[in-house]
């Protein structure tokens, strides 16, 4: 794991893809729609021969003409990649959070064709192009990922070693391209905007940044604090300029209070 780590560059030394050369440039998606709030259904429109890649279980209904295929290999390379790259970039997802494989969705037909996409858990799907990023990149959290345009590069890029006490691990995911990405997390997500500036927030809240934000971990307080303060021991910090997203009611959060209402277990 150490050799490993040290093979993949940290986050605030990544570089942004080369579109064309690097990756493919993404393939197009029509208008979207969404219905519902706390659990939405995300309706796409699909031109003829062009593909969406989605997490496996991520689809709730395609029309006929709409084919399906699950690789391990989100389809973003120029170059077809060999059978080493693909289990090595394969591994590298499952570190960040998502499936060992992707489900490619190519519209096969000659005509436009809807599908729709849905997380399986309660919360919220927010669209970002990447197109309008910093370097075309965004960072996520480990699962956020829910689905996007074939060209997006799914990847991963190193943390610092204490976030693995809050909630991050050792690994951001890494996403890149010029298409859209649809992210999913607990609750409502939320946009912020930081200039210059630091910004305090649950470890398990954070959802997305983009590059040029930086990731710290501070200390709740005091020792009363961090014992009886109901935030544990330390917060996150993102500093710097830039955009990131949040999440109101993370799934590990939700977990944690449904577990309380749960019958003692029988001796």
């Amino acid at each position: 794991m150490a050799c490993c780590c040290c093979c993949i560059p940290h986050y605030t030394n990544v570089s942004g893809p080369d579109i064309g050369r690097d990756v493919i440039k993404s393939h197009q998606m029509g208008s979207h729609t969404t219905t519902g709030d706390s659990m939405p259904l995300i309706e796409v429109a699909l031109p003829p021969q062009q593909c969406m890649i989605s997490e496996p279980g991520a689809m709730s209904f395609s029309q006929k003409g709409i084919g399906m295929e699950t690789i391990f290999d989100d389809g973003s390379s120029v170059n077809e990649p060999g059978c080493c790259t693909k289990c090595k970039t394969c591994c590298l997802r499952t570190c960040s959070g998502e499936g060992a494989s992707v489900a490619h969705w190519t519209n096969n037909s000659d005509s436009v064709r809807q599908m729709g996409f849905a997380s399986p858990l309660p919360g919220h799907i927010v669209a970002i192009d990447l197109k309008t990023m910093p370097e075309n990149m965004l960072f996520t959290m480990n699962g956020s990922f829910l689905f996007g345009a074939k060209g997006t590069r799914i990847d991963v890029a190193r943390t610092d070693c204490k976030q693995c006490c809050c909630g991050a691990g050792l690994f951001f995911q890494k996403l890149d391209g010029d298409g859209k990405v649809f992210l999913n997390a607990g609750g409502t997500i939320i946009k912020q905007n930081l200039n210059n500036e630091t910004h305090r927030i649950d470890p398990a809240s954070l959802v997305a940044f983009t590059k040029g934000l930086t990731i710290d971990v501070q200390r709740a307080g005091t020792c009363m604090t961090m014992c009886c303060g109901g935030e544990g021991m330390a917060l996150t910090t993102i500093s710097g300029e830039g955009d990131y997203w949040i999440a109101s009611s993370p799934w590990s959060s939700q977990l944690a209070y449904a577990l309380g209402f749960l019958p003692p277990k029988k001796s």
